[in-house]
């Protein structure tokens, strides 16, 4: 997806992969090979993660800064310091205050848990605070997982996992507290009358859930070629900090078919590495295809497979019904935990119009009201639908359903899923529409229709919101792999209402899935009601 507000550095889905069992110590002095400039750049407030930032300041307890950016960070390059690690980060990152640096710089730590006290080596400066590595944990936390019990060998030295040192109940109170800071400081305006956030729904499985994987190479430098002299292939992450691929043979977050087709992968690229002239990034999806002969038995037998061809079709069961899409294009990624997703999607969608007096946020924070709708909810509207997911699992109970998409691909797709799961076209249908005309084939009475909106990182976009402010939905169930977006939406959409003197929404519910276990990542789930 693109743009987003998410934290530094961003781990893509195309740089995912699992992490060490202990940080690799990198040389004291720099060396040609850290690739890490000793220069010192001139540094503005274009520096700074806004993310980020939100957490640097509630640790420094204010946001005044009177740093002049001409004057030198109060570090050299590969110094490395003793601090004691305050908080995480909504990144995963320690963050660790240094009142006699700086005049309250803030050092930004990966692989910690806070009250440690541990070594660092700075690498790189921002407005405010400084990156560095973690070189060795002095005195470790009680509740650091062991080394030897840590998931994954490559941990503190592949980018893809930022938690693994923390048990997973640790992991859920962290994100819980992701999704609460995220309204706090992206809706703020409104955050004092919003329901407390729910518990992280957690998933079912916590390693070998990941059905996608992108792993990257570079080709043979040249000169090295034409000299004779060996060159190692590496294979895998990126690694954290840097900009260079870490080998790896095996993800242990990967499903397991997805890793044997990792070793066959890697094999295929070592033997035939000569013959590429640039690197790239290799794709590897599980797939469940129906097994042939079996496909009038209910369910019918499925294997599994692993796919590498961006243009083949995977095959994906979610509960009952079938899913299928190009090996290149998005679905999600936890098939384990998308039961428990779509069911609390659709117990939202179905909640009582009318409930008991609440705050009416869009209108007036300190006064209360009910919703004026009473009736039950016909309709249902699956915005961003993609290939329906929501729209196909989440149809019963509804008179109609209309997904809507601006990808001609992704409609073709819908449709098509459509029929391999035997629905009526009569009661569910998929609409292409351009981005300023989202609801423009929509006749469904507005107070009778719920909308679930499933963005991507970067979020609704402004014409999305006034097209949706002057639809009204009487119930939304907004769906966000970014809470950040998701909560300044949510400001964004109130606002929207104050100025034009509507009502507004009442906020249900705020609750986070664990998608990606041992990452940063989080899945958030909002419900509103019209008032």
């Amino acid at each position: 997806m693109s743009e987003s507000l998410s934290p530094s550095p961003v781990i893509s889905d195309t740089a995912i992969s699992a992490g060490t069992s202990a940080p690799t110590p990198a040389p004291k002095a720099e060396t040609p090979a850290m690739r890490r400039s000793k220069k010192v750049k001139k540094l503005t407030k274009k520096d700074i993660d806004e993310v980020l930032m939100h957490d640097i300041v509630e640790l420094r307890g204010h946001n005044h800064w009177d740093w002049d950016p001409k004057t030198p960070p109060p570090f050299q390059n590969f110094e490395e310091l003793e601090v004691t690690i305050g908080s995480l980060a909504q990144s995963g990152e320690g963050l660790a205050l240094l009142p006699d640096r700086g005049e309250g710089w803030v050092l930004v730590v990966p692989f910690v848990v806070p009250g440690e006290k541990v070594k660092a080596r700075v690498y790189r400066h921002n407005w405010g605070y400084s990156h560095a590595d973690l070189v060795e944990v002095i005195q470790p936390a009680e509740n650091r997982i062991a080394k030897d019990d840590i998931l994954c060998k490559y941990f503190g030295a592949c980018a893809g996992c930022q938690l693994q040192h923390i048990s997973y109940a640790d992991q859920m109170k962290f994100k819980r507290q992701v999704v609460e800071n995220a309204f706090k400081n992206y809706a703020e305006k409104y955050f004092a009358i919003l329901p407390p956030v729910d518990p992280v729904s957690q998933s079912p499985i916590q390693s070998n859930y990941r059905t996608k994987i992108t792993p990257h190479f570079e080709a043979l430098n040249p000169k090295h070629q034409s000299a004779g002299t060996a060159q190692p292939v590496q294979i895998g992450f990126m690694q954290a900090g840097k900009r260079r691929i870490l080998d790896i043979e095996e993800c242990p977050i990967a499903t397991p078919i997805v890793n044997e087709g990792m070793k066959a992968m890697r094999a295929e690229v070592q033997k035939n590495i000569a013959t590429y002239k640039k690197g790239a990034t290799m794709l590897l999806r599980e797939s469940n295809p129906v097994v042939p002969g079996t496909e009038s038995e209910n369910p019918p037998a499925t294997t599994k497979i692993c796919v590498t061809d961006h243009k083949e079709t995977i095959t994906e069961w979610v509960g009952k019904f079938r899913f299928d899409y190009p090996a290149g294009s998005f679905f999600q990624n936890n098939n384990a935990i998308l039961p428990s997703l779509i069911g609390y999607v659709q117990r939202q969608l179905h909640l009582p119009l009318a409930s008991s007096t609440s705050p009416a946020p869009a209108s007036d924070p300190n006064s209360t009201s009910t919703s004026s709708l009473n009736h039950e909810i016909k309709y249902l509207v699956d915005a961003y639908c993609g290939s329906g997911l929501f729209g196909i699992t989440c149809h019963e109970g509804f008179k109609k359903v209309l997904g809507v998409e601006i990808s001609a691909a992704s409609i073709s797709c819908a449709t098509n899923n459509l029929v391999l799961n035997k629905l009526s076209t009569e009661t569910t249908a998929f609409h292409l529409d351009d981005a300023d005309k989202i609801f423009a084939h929509i006749d469904f009475p507005s107070a009778e229709t719920a909308l679930i909106i499933d963005p991507p990182r970067k979020g609704c976009s402004d014409e999305f919101l006034d097209q949706m402010v002057a639809f009204l939905p009487a119930r939304v169930v907004y769906v966000s792999c970014n809470v950040q977006t998701q909560a300044r939406d949510l400001q964004g959409l109130l606002d929207r209402c104050h100025a034009k003197g509507l009502p507004g929404y009442r906020v249900e519910a705020i609750r986070g899935f664990d998608l990606f276990p041992q990452t940063r990542h989080v899945e958030g789930v909002m419900t509103l009601t019209r008032l």
